[in-house]
């Protein structure tokens, strides 16, 4: 029987549009949430939008975790858009895990990655849960671009660098969730892939150069799940008896959102850590990363931002040996389509094996590619 889909968060921005994509791919979830008027109030949206569709809705809460643990059993597929994720996240994973479920969420949050792969993963791995996190345009398209440029350089490849880019106004295209995680994650550590072993540093360390379409462009560090998931698939490349590749040694993930800024955000960085000794000023970016998550501010122009995502694979010696450029639209249209098609293929099939896992890992190179194409990110055009 299909696992059950439970959407946690679904009444903020990202979550309303999951469950639209939801609702339109034929996958009926329990809108879950904080507030029951509100969840009516989706609810009743989509059913005016949905030919009279009714859809199941529930109260929890994070602080709360036994209201989500009592929504999902094994199998279940639990999403959650709720965030930032440094705050609230912690209870959702752990009730998934608890539950030997399926559990996907949107974050795009670096130092939540690492405890969901680190420290609940092993327990997954005990209880039969399956975790897929930063499900979404963080970080689906960079670990789909790198696997794909793994496979085109072949078993030499033992570096790969992964880089994100748009064009459009993102000040004014992202909403107040992301805004908030962004806020609430500026002191907070990095980390990276460097010298075959995950390595914390600050975020913002590293700068690297792109090519895309045709530009150089520069781009700063960022912690994510493509320093864990994509030297796994490395590893278990040489598992059925083939002669085993070339060790990953280096998995660098950059953002090139900034611009003419990059190194400015790159020495700003250093600042971060003196800064986070200093009396009150985590206490002020708490504040400030709640008065933006009240707000509940909507992007003002997502739909004029464009996305690129550029790999590069290399030797050991830096030489380039393979390059894929994967181009789409808004993140939050893609985030929402690949989150209903994930939960969807979830609750239909199930994922194996259980542990924290990334989206290569759990779906396969080929249909996940599909699934991006459909959800709007597909190779550029040569």
């Amino acid at each position: 029987m299909p696992g059950r889909i439970v959407l946690y968060g679904a009444t903020g921005y990202t979550g309303a549009l999951t469950a639209q994509a939801m609702v339109a791919g034929g996958v009926r979830p329990v809108l879950a949430g904080r507030d029951h008027s509100r969840l009516s109030a989706l609810a009743a949206r989509l059913a005016r939008a949905g030919d009279g569709i009714e859809l199941e809705t529930a109260v929890a809460a994070a602080e709360r975790p036994g209201s989500l643990r009592d929504l999902i059993g094994p199998g279940d597929v639990l999403v959650s858009t709720a965030g930032p994720f440094m705050k609230v996240g912690r209870p959702v994973v752990a009730a998934a895990v608890d539950a030997g479920a399926v559990y996907l969420d949107s974050t795009g949050e670096p130092p939540f990655i690492r405890q969901v792969f680190e420290e609940f993963g092993p327990r997954a791995e005990r209880t039969g849960a399956v975790l897929l996190t930063a499900f979404g345009y963080d970080y689906v398209p960079g670990n789909l671009a790198g696997a794909l440029a793994l496979q085109a350089a072949g078993p030499a490849a033992a570096r790969l660098r992964v880089g994100y880019f748009v064009r459009g106004d993102i000040r004014h295209g992202s909403s107040a969730g992301t805004r908030a995680s962004m806020t609430g994650v500026l002191l907070e550590p990095g980390y990276a892939f460097r010298g075959g072993r995950i390595v914390s540093e600050r975020t913002s360390a590293h700068v690297a150069s792109f090519i895309v379409d045709g530009e150089k462009r520069g781009a700063v560090s960022v912690g994510s799940s493509e320093h864990f998931a994509l030297p796994r698939l490395r590893s278990a490349a040489g598992a059925d008896g083939a002669a085993a590749p070339v060790p990953l040694t280096e998995v660098g993930v950059y953002l090139g959102w900034f611009g003419r800024a990059t190194r400015l955000v790159q020495c700003g960085s250093v600042l971060t850590g003196p800064m986070s000794r200093l009396p009150g000023v985590r206490l002020a970016l708490d504040a400030a990363a709640g008065r933006i998550q009240r707000s509940r501010a909507a992007p003002g122009g997502a739909g004029g931002i464009r996305s690129d995502v550029v790999a590069v694979a290399g030797d050991a010696s830096g030489k380039e040996l393979a390059t894929v450029h994967l181009t789409g639209g808004d993140p939050y249209s893609f985030t929402a389509a690949i989150l209903a098609w994930a939960a969807g293929t979830a609750a239909a099939d199930g994922v194996r094996p259980a542990g924290a896992l990334g989206p290569v890992e759990a779906f396969g190179v080929g249909p996940l590619e599909s699934a991006c194409a459909d959800a709007g990110f597909h190779r550029a055009r040569t």
